[in-house]
């Protein structure tokens, strides 16, 4: 497709790795794996904290070399070694998980002790405390709090409010199974600056990367990667963002694309 060498690849997991299953096609695996044993530096990005991104991945063992989690603030190689962390300020974790706390939000987060989920999601999967009060977590090291909440929600005024007066991040995100989450973390932390990090982390420049992405919080990603490519059903600002639209997680449109920008192996 082009004369550019991409050295990199970035994937956001839910609905691009992954669709409403919440598993990898065996399509997307065979893909990827391909990718990985060409030379290319396979990285996952996500909202979810570190430990929960482990069962999803676990068929691309081996591939992985990298992971994006917590929504940028906390990155890591595989094996776990930290590559790159921002952490949120102890006093505003604590605003933000005491907010969770009064509007009894399911949520989770993560930390430097691990990670722990407030109200489990029946389909919850993954190491993670189960908690009924965030004041039972330690909060010192947060990579992100991130509720089960969205603007229709009575409480979500206050969680903007919390956010906006500690001058930290909140980017809607969606789980495999379309519930929306704010992932909460430091201001300096996001897929673009951590996709960034990364790619000085391996000595690789960004424009020799591709990132895939289908929602908006992945679109600093998309903006700073050589290449950027939007799933089939991605917002509209994705999209136009992008150098080209796929097929959705369902259709193996991460596969698909393999196949366009890095041919055939």
């Amino acid at each position: 497709m082009t004369s550019v060498r991409y050295r990199l690849a970035a994937f956001d997991i839910d609905g691009t790795l992954v669709g409403p299953s919440g598993k990898l096609s065996p399509a997307t695996i065979a893909a990827v794996e391909g990718l990985a044993a060409r030379g290319v530096v396979i990285a996952a990005a996500t909202a979810r904290p570190y430990e929960l991104a482990h069962p999803t991945l676990q068929p691309l063992r081996g591939a992985v070399s990298a992971v994006i989690a917590a929504a940028g603030a906390d990155i890591r190689h595989a094996n776990g070694e930290p590559i790159a962390q921002v952490v949120l300020p102890p006093e505003a974790a604590r605003a933000i998980a005491q907010l969770c706390d009064e509007h009894d939000w399911r949520a989770v987060g993560g930390t430097e002790e691990g990670a722990f989920r407030r109200l489990p999601t029946p389909e919850a999967r993954g190491p993670a405390a189960t908690v009924a009060s965030l004041t039972d977590v330690a909060l010192g090291r947060t990579y992100v709090i991130a509720p089960f909440t969205g603007p229709d929600d009575p409480g979500f005024a206050a969680l903007e409010s919390a956010v906006q007066a500690a001058g930290l991040r909140a980017e809607r995100a969606l789980t495999s199974s379309g519930r929306e989450i704010m992932a909460v973390t430091h201001a300096n932390a996001g897929k673009g600056p951590a996709l960034l990090r990364l790619c000085e982390a391996f000595a690789i420049p960004p424009g020799e990367a591709v990132a895939f992405g289908d929602t908006e919080v992945d679109l600093p990603m998309i903006e700073l990667a050589g290449m950027g490519v939007a799933m089939g059903d991605a917002p509209r600002a994705l999209k136009d963002a992008a150098d080209f639209v796929t097929g959705t997680a369902s259709e193996d449109g991460v596969a698909t694309a393999i196949q366009r920008v890095w041919g055939e192996g």
